[in-house]
């Protein structure tokens, strides 16, 4: 074996040109550097590459064996080069978040949009998961970084995960303005489950942080109707189902409109909007801007 790869590649440039000259030009060093990098490698191999002839140089028959063997390498060289910077420009131009239903309702849908016209060539992929899928797809680098809604009690929890705080949102208890409820005066939680009650299921943070409100008030929450997601429970809401627990953005339009009241009682404890991604990763260039648009945003809860 060469002792020196970079011999192989003189070799390559004077025989392409034909020309000490001008692969030093192309080499960006000296003519001289160039001949006796040529009879080092002959040295080594033991045979004579080039011959002159007037102001032109030849290869010899075992130089036009070696300069099959070299072309074909540098040919192998240069593709890989393109596919790495192929690769790395898709990779650069793929962004992958991870972003809960609700989030989407705090105004990071009109950023994603705004982002997109921006960045018409960025391909984005958002994955609408479960918090706990966020954190196993943060933890398997599934996605570059994620926005998750969760109790700061839980944020301690996941000390592998970088989470910077963005904002807190409200869970509030609603009813339909049909509803028999005095919507004047505080009802006790005691008073609140003796009524028909509206959520999602368990698997929900939202419900694991509601359980674990009613539980340090010494109550249990049941609800009455038990549903998917948080669009079907502000559905049954309207319906005068019962009483719906839902984050106040789902249900502020038709607060506002007078379809739907607050219902006053004990608040909830806020949850915080975290962006988050895995310790140690590097987020750079339109994922970089991204998260920062994400973080820097303005948001009227």
């Amino acid at each position: 074996m060469i002792s020196n790869l970079d011999y192989y590649k003189t070799f390559f440039y004077v025989a392409t040109y034909s020309s000490f000259s001008d692969a030093s030009k192309a080499l960006f060093v000296s003519q001289s550097a160039v001949s006796q990098t040529i009879k080092k490698l002959e040295a080594e191999l033991g045979t004579t590459l080039f011959v002159r002839k007037g102001q032109h140089i030849n290869l010899t028959a075992a130089g036009e064996l070696l300069f099959e063997r070299v072309k074909i390498a540098f040919n192998e060289f240069q593709q890989a080069e393109l596919e790495i910077k192929n690769y790395e420009s898709i990779a650069h131009n793929n962004i992958s978040v991870g972003i809960t239903e609700t989030s989407l309702r705090y105004g990071f849908l009109d950023c994603l949009e705004k982002f997109k016209n921006n960045h018409p060539e960025v391909h984005l992929s958002i994955s609408g998961n479960t918090t706990p899928e966020m954190f196993t797809y943060l933890r398997e680098d599934k996605i570059d970084f994620a926005l998750i809604i969760i109790s700061d009690a839980l944020a301690r929890g996941n000390q592998d995960i970088k989470l910077e705080k963005c904002f807190q949102i409200q869970d509030v208890f609603i009813a339909s303005k049909d509803m028999d409820i005095d919507f004047k005066r505080d009802y006790s939680l005691q008073e609140l489950l003796s009524k028909p009650t509206i959520s999602v299921s368990e698997i929900n943070n939202f419900r694991e942080n509601l359980d674990t409100f009613f539980q340090e008030k010494g109550l249990v929450f049941q609800p009455t109707y038990t549903l998917e997601n948080m669009n079907q429970v502000l559905s049954f809401t309207k319906k005068n189902f019962g009483i719906g627990v839902l984050p106040y953005a789902y249900a502020k339009d038709d607060i506002h409109n007078g379809t739907l009241r607050i219902v006053k009682t004990t608040p909830i404890p806020k949850r915080t909007v975290y962006l988050a991604c895995a310790k140690g990763k590097t987020l750079s260039g339109a994922c970089l801007e991204l998260y920062n648009d994400f973080k820097n945003m303005k948001i009227s809860t």
